[in-house]
């Protein structure tokens, strides 16, 4: 979830997603993202991934929260079985998990 470098920005270059990505996808994971200011994307090693913009119709395995962006519900994400926050923000969600 949030691909970009920071919050409220269209700007994926350096951003780590990318290398999240690509990583989780050479070891066999389908992976997928959301985020309202990248409609598409294309990493090294992942075919071009499309925004799904509505995340919260799915269940996911894993999400991985890497980009909080202003004025979004993540309300959604107390509903999946486990969540990597990597922001450190997301306190109140049930089955986050911190590095």
């Amino acid at each position: 979830m949030g691909v970009t470098y920071k919050p409220g920005v269209a700007d994926v270059r350096e951003s780590p997603a990318l290398a999240i990505i690509d990583m989780l996808a050479a070891e066999g994971a389908h992976v997928s993202y959301t985020d309202p200011h990248v409609e598409m994307l294309h990493t090294p090693a992942a075919d071009p991934l499309f925004h799904l913009p509505q995340p919260a119709e799915e269940q996911w395995d894993l999400v991985v929260v890497h980009t909080i962006h202003p004025g979004q519900d993540y309300g959604w994400l107390s509903g999946q079985p486990a969540v990597l926050d990597t922001t450190y923000r997301l306190a109140e969600v049930a089955g986050r998990h911190i590095l």
